[in-house]
């Protein structure tokens, strides 16, 4: 009875509250009907073509990636096929895949270009130069970091890529000997690692001399590069997770434990070079940031951290990507290995003289062979929104001829999609070198480094990592023709298959084949004396 009476009052007590109940919901119903009308009919953008359930809602774009896991990518091709070159994905922005409007998008100093939020989300390093999105603010930032990635700079450190080549190299006598294959994916993440924590702390990693690379940290990445479509939705699930402790993230996220582990690490020794701003010889990247004539909240440990994160994983998983799938390329077709070794041997006939990145780069085979591998198989995948805040752009399709003006404030992104572009690509899909040697001003139409003022930070650092580690090891290897008679070194691919191993299946910011996949794996024979 007793029960009975708490109930009654309480139901009395809940009455009233009903009526303000129903005048909730329709107000949050009418909210969204009225937005949805904006969205569709009268938003700025609401006459550039795509799916109406995208202007309305980005829960759209969001099933692509979040419900079916990083396949955006994928869907974004069909949206073209259908609706032509420019399309709207989502309530606010746009996707255009022509190469043609590369430099109005990625335009120089003379025009402004903010970067939309999202992507700042995405990577979870809202303070880092990559998520700066005033233009004004990522110049200054920029230009404090840039000369230490100049093309003059990287060449001077030519000998750090090259230590990590010959770790590369013993790692592949070592698999000769013991008959295990050479995990050559995991072993460029390893090498690529260990060049640019040398360039950012002028300490590296030295995980190419580990006996397992350190998988478990390149596994940790893996999983945070899983979670950046899940930040880019979910706006507060950034900010929390950068209020938990590196030391207590480990417990909260196993799978992030050895990741986090070097954010302490990354920690400790930007406050090392705080302590001690003078280092005798090479002076890193944080070297200078720190004695950088710049304002304290640009040097806090906090935003340094970011940075930290942003220059080691952009620089490791990207260019690992490319150059396992360069040597896939190169293992799957002798031909372009013959031709690619007897070129290098001619440029470098001495078997002992150090290999020059400089040289290198003067090689046309070698040096198509790398713009191909770029073009097809990109280290990045990742959104490049740009927003012009001044003017509006002009985008002209090239079949109908309309001129679409896309007002001021509107962020549009174009991504790696172009490279496949068939009217400026013939057989887009297939690794064809001497494309370039042809044509050698195809790279105008190459976006795989970004471009305009915000491109690629590293990409003087890529380049010299792409031309030395693929250049060293079809120096010292040749390919395997299955007779078992060659005197040399040989080099086969093991267990590997284009499909499995190289396509791109998975799009989170960094291109991912197939689940399970070991990456590229090779076969290393240590050849027959004669």
């Amino acid at each position: 009875m007793e029960k009975f009476k708490i109930d009654v009052d309480l139901l009395g007590a809940i009455k009233p509250l009903i009526p303000l109940g129903g005048v909730l919901l329709t107000g949050y119903a009418l909210y969204w009907v009225a937005l949805g009308i904006y969205r569709v009919f009268l938003s700025p953008i609401a006459h550039f073509p795509g799916p109406k359930l995208a202007a309305f809602t980005t829960s759209y774009q969001a099933y692509f990636d979040l419900v079916q896991g990083g396949q955006f990518f994928k869907h974004l091709e069909k949206l073209h096929e259908t609706y032509g070159p420019v399309v709207r994905i989502n309530p606010h922005e746009l996707h255009i895949n022509d190469p043609a409007f590369i430099d109005e998008l990625y335009a120089g100093n003379n025009k402004k270009r903010d970067k939309f939020k999202w992507q700042g989300r995405a990577v979870l390093l809202p303070d880092s130069l990559v998520a700066t999105e005033p233009h004004d603010l990522h110049r200054k930032r920029r230009a404090a970091v840039n000369p230490y990635f100049s093309k003059q700079n990287v060449r001077k450190l030519d000998s750090v890529v090259i230590d990590s080549l010959n770790a590369i190299l013993r790692r592949l006598d070592e698999s000769a000997r013991t008959g295990k294959p050479w995990h050559a994916s995991l072993a460029f993440k390893a090498a690529t690692c260990d060049i640019i924590t040398y360039f950012s702390f002028g300490e590296s990693t030295k995980y190419t001399d580990l006996p397992d690379y350190n998988t478990s940290y390149f596994e940790a990445v893996d999983d945070h590069l899983h979670m950046s479509w899940k930040m880019s939705y979910i706006s507060w699930m950034g900010p929390l997770m950068e209020t938990i402790p590196p030391s207590v993230m480990g417990w909260v996220y196993p799978g992030l434990k050895s990741l986090w582990a070097m954010h302490t690490k990354w920690i400790e020794q930007i406050e090392a070079i705080r302590a001690q701003p003078k280092k005798d010889g090479y002076q890193s990247v944080f070297h200078g940031l720190l004695q950088a004539d710049a304002p304290a909240s640009e040097k806090t440990t906090a935003r340094l951290r970011q940075e930290a994160q942003l220059l080691v994983l952009a620089g490791q998983d990207t260019t690992a990507y490319t150059l396992s799938a360069l040597v896939f390329q190169v293992l799957e077709n002798p031909d372009m290995y013959k031709k690619l070794k007897a070129e290098i041997l001619q440029a470098f006939p001495d078997p002992d003289a150090p290999l020059s990145s400089a040289r290198l780069e003067q090689l046309p085979y070698l040096t198509a062979f790398i713009q191909e591998g770029l073009r097809l198989h990109p280290g990045a995948l990742i959104r490049q929104s740009r927003i012009a805040t001044e003017q509006s752009m002009v985008y002209v399709d090239p079949s109908t001829k309309k001129q679409w003006v896309i007002p001021p404030g509107t962020p549009v992104f174009m991504d790696a999609s172009c490279n496949l572009n068939p009217a400026y690509w013939k057989d887009p899909e297939t690794f064809r070198p001497e494309r370039w040697i042809e044509n050698p001003r195809l790279d105008k139409h190459l976006i795989s480094f970004s471009k305009g003022t915000r491109i690629c930070l590293g990409i003087n650092l890529a380049y010299s990592e792409l031309y030395v580690l693929l250049g060293g090891i079809v120096r010292q290897y040749e390919v395997y023709d299955g007779t078992d008679t060659q005197t040399s070194p040989t080099l086969a691919l093991y267990d590997t298959t284009y499909e499995k191993d190289i396509k791109v299946r998975y799009d989170y910011l960094v291109p991912f084949p197939t689940i399970g996949s070991k990456g590229v794996q090779v076969k290393v024979r240590p050849g027959n004396p004669l």
